[in-house]
């Protein structure tokens, strides 16, 4: 009796330990064994139970930013507290098989609220306080204590609101990671993306696997797989289905490093990136004369009742910057989704005044207002882009180099140098990548700084705008296009006009482009080249930097010869070189090398220029057919809607009398049911050799998809501008097609057994 009592006290004293005096949960890599929470829902209370050699949530991959911004060649005011932190994003999964609510985040000991309070982050943001077995999730902390400068130690631990006991713990070094995602880009339909990869470092590197946390792949393709040193790489992604709107992607790219296998991984929210080319104010009476000047988006109010929603964006192709009024967000709740909106506008250059949770703040009322557009707010102060632009998911920012107010020290009243906005376009890029950016680009407005010239000439805008894209900006909004100043100064409206031909003709290549490092660019020291790649193009985009400063305008001296060489991509052939010039474009010829070096001789360099060197020869006829297109635009009466523009024909037949479906979607009934045609003007096939009565000998393929893949078509670009769709119903029944292509959607019907093919000019 005596050994078997003292054996159930034994076990008594186990069972005792075992499930009620538990002090953590720590999960170590270097440690044998650890233990395992188990949330058991009975009447009345929860279990512990212990695991061997399992944990609760592993941290998939801790991605560090140090705080980073141009010093030496801006001269901006440092803030009362400068930043000495950076981002951190920790990707986490739930590998237990229950769902486990988080309660907080510890950092080197400190709960977060320690370091919020005393000011050391800014804020922080978890996208999955509740996760399930299986689940990715990140927590993204914005810090600016050196507590979180490169190269320190930390200790980084979750707590579980069940048990408050640690349920993740992971030490390491914070170090920056030489292999980034600095893009990833949404095409149209939710189903297709590109991500681009980066090599910062000295070593090659080889890219394994492209993932797509928790979604099946259709197909994926790797373009410059094995990076260089300062090399690029670009995966292409489609999904078997399609992404909801704000839907959280993450990305995790397995790479070969040194033969180490490892990843690295990347997120943002899931919307059709779009490229703007915007302004401030827009007024009915100066909507045509904007859209003249190519000018597609401007900034509204959120009240989705308003003619302009109703009926003025859908008449013009207009989408909106729609502002928040954080009082009555009632507009957008009960609404629903407008095609038009093209952001959620927060609160203007918050960086001066508002601190960045209050932004955060905003940011979350918009999302759960309305989630299906992207939060945006604008900028104007570098030394915060880190502290404000990963709150949003498009950061923007303004800073105009010309007789305007300015941020940073001016060496004179009346302007600085012009390449300091590129400057800044190139911060806010570093402090939001994976996120696209815009930019204010300066425009047409009265400033006091200048009296004898109170806008920029159009070599000073010129500058401006192309550094802007070249850096980085995926949308140009000017700042301004006014009536007033754009009679006072007729030149600078008109090269408003002209440079946006030349952002209409690449901005669709812009949007899925990325900068390379300028390691691989060699050009004149007074000459600034940039260079952006794409999955079949090369964005050169040039500057001159030889100028002088006056107070009377800039004065450029003129370079007759300007040599750059570049390091092209491995998947760039230049098999066609065109100058993108607000007047046309011209061939040029370039001299390629066996390594991938190819050098371009430019003549007669003013102000800027954009080159493009594409894949396919058929790119400069295309964008010849594309510009004709474009000067019709500035001839075009807008007010009389999308229909008068597109020629609709069945079976070779014109239609004269339009069904009702046979109208901009604006004005469609919702419920009507329709198969969705997506046309990428700037994505050449192959020259075609097809000729009917609509399409001609020299027309040139362009890249359509239908991802219900319920409809057979072809599509083709004219000489004369004019794109072709030809859509074969092979059904019984009728059907319903819904085409994009920039800002002109529209709906048509095709009957039974028959084919529709439409003509418009090419948006």
């Amino acid at each position: 009796m005596t050994n078997l009592f003292k054996i159930v006290l034994i076990v008594c004293g186990l069972l005792f330990i075992n499930g009620c005096s538990v002090s953590r949960v720590d999960i170590n890599e270097s440690s044998s064994e650890s233990v395992k929470l188990i949330n058991i829902n009975d009447t009345s209370h929860q279990k512990l139970i212990k695991h061997k050699n399992d944990s609760f949530i592993s941290l998939e991959y801790l991605h560090y930013r140090p705080v980073e911004y141009e010093t030496q060649k801006v001269q901006e005011n440092e803030n009362v507290h400068p930043n000495k932190g950076g981002l951190i994003y920790a990707y986490y999964k739930n590998i237990s098989k229950q769902p486990i609510t988080l309660a907080h985040w510890r950092w080197n000991n400190f709960d977060e609220s320690v370091w919020r309070l005393d000011n050391l982050i800014c804020w922080d943001r978890n996208y999955g306080s509740r996760i399930n077995p299986g689940q990715t999730s990140v927590l993204e902390i914005n810090a600016i204590s050196e507590d979180f400068a490169e190269n320190n130690d930390y200790n980084f631990e979750f707590i579980s609101k069940s048990t408050w006991k640690s349920v993740l713990n992971h030490s390491g070094k914070l170090i920056k990671d030489e292999i980034s995602i600095p893009l990833i880009r949404f095409k149209k339909g939710l189903r297709s993306m590109d991500i681009h990869v980066r090599n910062s470092g000295g070593e090659f590197i080889k890219i394994e696997e492209v993932e797509i946390i928790g979604k099946q792949k259709l197909k994926s393709n790797i373009l410059g797989r094995t990076l260089s040193p300062s090399g690029h790489a670009i995966a292409s992604v489609d999904l078997k289905r399609a992404l909801n709107e704000s839907e959280l992607v993450i990305i995790k790219i397995k790479i070969n490093d040194g033969g180490e296998i490892r990843s690295v991984m990347a997120h943002r929210r899931a919307f059709v990136d779009y490229f703007p080319i915007g302004t401030w104010g827009a007024k009915p009476a100066d909507y045509l004369i904007q859209r003249q000047h190519h000018i597609d988006t401007c900034v509204e109010g959120s009240d989705l009742e308003s003619e302009f929603y109703k009926i003025n964006s859908g008449l013009y192709g207009y989408k909106s910057l729609a502002t928040i009024n954080y009082n009555n967000t009632h507009s957008l709740r009960i609404n629903g989704k407008k095609n038009t909106i093209a952001c959620l506008q927060l609160s203007d250059e918050p960086d001066w005044v508002t601190h960045p949770q209050q932004v955060l703040l905003q940011d979350s009322i918009a999302r759960n207002a309305y989630p299906y557009a992207p939060t945006m707010t604008t900028l104007c102060r570098n030394v915060t882009f880190f502290e404000y632009a990963p709150i949003v998911d498009l950061p923007c920012m303004d800073h105009y180099c010309v007789t305007a107010p300015s941020t940073s020290k001016w060496p004179f009243p009346y302007g600085t140098k012009l390449e300091e906005t590129g400057y800044y376009t190139k911060d806010l890029k570093v402090a939001s990548e994976p996120k696209p950016i815009w930019v204010w680009s300066q425009g047409l407005f009265d400033w006091d700084e200048r009296p004898n010239q109170t806008v920029p000439t159009p070599e000073e805008l010129a500058v401006q705008l192309v550094q802007n894209i070249g850096y980085g900006a995926k949308g140009i909004l000017w700042f301004t296009f006014r009536k007033n100043p754009g009679m006072k100064y007729p030149e600078t409206r008109n090269a408003i006009r002209e440079w946006g031909r030349v952002l209409r003709l690449i901005r669709e290549d812009i949007l899925g482009s990325e900068p390379i490092l300028h390691e691989n660019i060699v050009s004149p020291a007074n000459v600034d080249a940039m260079a952006l790649v794409n999955n079949n193009k090369l964005i050169l985009c040039v500057t001159n930097k030889d100028y002088n400063m006056h107070q009377n305008g800039y004065k450029f001296n003129m370079h007759k010869k300007t040599e750059i060489k570049i390091s092209l991509p491995s998947w760039i052939s230049p098999k066609n070189i065109v100058k993108i010039l607000p007047k046309g474009i011209k061939e040029m010829d370039c001299n390629y090398d066996n390594s991938g070096n190819v050098t371009i001789e430019i003549d007669n360099l003013r102000d800027a220029m954009v080159i493009v060197i594409s894949n396919n020869e058929q790119s400069g006829n295309a964008f010849k057919a594309r510009f004709k297109s474009l000067l019709l635009d500035e001839k075009r009466d807008f007010s009389r809607g999308v229909d008068e523009i597109v020629d609709s024909y069945i079976n070779g037949k014109e239609i004269l009398n339009r069904e009702k479906t046979d109208t901009s979607v604006e004005t469609v009934n919702s419920s009507i049911e329709s198969d969705h045609i997506y046309i990428n003007i700037s994505d050449i096939k192959t020259p075609s050799d097809r000729v009917s009565k609509f399409t001609k000998s020299n027309s040139i393929g362009i890249r359509s998809s239908n991802y219900d893949e319920k409809i057979d078509h072809d599509c083709f670009l004219n000489p004369d501008g004019r794109v072709v769709l030809c859509v074969r119903n092979r059904k019984n029944k009728k059907i319903t097609i819904l085409v994009n292509q920039e800002n002109l959607n529209f709906i048509k019907s095709i009957p039974a057994k028959s084919i529709g093919t439409y003509l418009w000019p090419g948006q």
